[in-house]
């Protein structure tokens, strides 16, 4: 929470208060930037998903932008094309649809001094100012410069953007600029994995146990459970998802524990 404070702060004309986000509620303390931007008359428009890092097809823009599935309504920043005219904020509508432009960027008015922020891929949180002035939509140049400051990559030693790894990033293990989730991370290929089952039955000298971990190379354990002593016992791995264990007389009533790791 908030912490409260109820004396004046003096900076002597020398400190600063540095690194302010941009500001989002009433009483929100404001960065230089922003006093500029309101000051020259940017035009502040919705933030775009992704932006472009090359010509795109604007006829058949494909379901991925920058590595992102797209979805419909998705706002793009079109900032690398060939034909520069073709620039501008459009809208995803589908993977064979032609993308058209968004309805607040759509005249060349509306692109002066226009500045938006990309939240996702290789610009995420990247903001962009659009630098011509009194042109004509799809004639004239339109073209976007980065704006402000940018959050730089995440590193051990920066805080910044980090993108999450993908399962097979995960799997593969090689790629040191990605962060795991706790499910990507219990989906790891490499974990551990492991089964237990309690065994016996007065009667019979042979169990199968079946542990489903879809490979020969597992380690097996067999202990009492009356003790938590190991015992010595014959075991087969008879398949990928099978153990045969054989005792010289029948257990007793779950007498053993079989835990299964690999």
């Amino acid at each position: 929470m908030p912490k409260r404070i109820f004396t004046d702060f003096d900076f002597q004309s020398v400190s600063k208060v540095i690194n302010l986000p941009t500001p989002s509620a009433i009483g929100d303390a404001v960065p230089k930037f922003y006093v500029d931007s309101l000051a020259e008359g940017l035009a502040w428009k919705d933030s775009c998903r992704v932006a472009t890092q090359a010509n795109l097809n604007l006829a058949s823009p494909g379901a991925t932008i920058d590595g992102i599935t797209m979805a419909s309504g998705d706002r793009i920043l079109v900032r690398a094309q060939s034909t520069a005219s073709e620039n501008g904020i459009y809208v995803w509508n589908g993977a064979a649809s032609a993308a058209t432009r968004s309805l607040d960027a759509s005249t060349f008015p509306e692109l002066e001094q226009a500045v938006t922020t990309v939240e996702e891929g290789t610009s995420a949180a990247t903001t962009y100012r659009q630098d011509q002035l009194n042109g004509t939509i799809g004639s004239s140049t339109v073209s976007w410069v980065t704006f402000g400051t940018s959050a730089p990559s995440a590193s051990e030693t920066t805080a910044g953007i980090a993108k999450i790894a993908t399962q097979a990033e995960v799997n593969t293990g090689t790629d040191d600029q990605r962060f795991v989730t706790p499910l990507k991370l219990a989906s790891w290929s490499g974990r551990a994995k492991k089964f237990a089952v309690s065994i016996g039955d007065g009667t019979n000298t042979s169990y199968t146990v079946t542990h489903n971990l879809n490979s020969l190379d597992v380690a097996v354990t067999v202990f009492q459970n009356s003790n938590g002593e190991e015992v010595i016992t014959n075991v087969t791995h008879a398949t990928v998802n099978t153990l045969t264990v054989v005792f010289a007389s029948a257990p007793a009533s779950n007498a053993y524990r079989v835990v299964v790791v690999g």
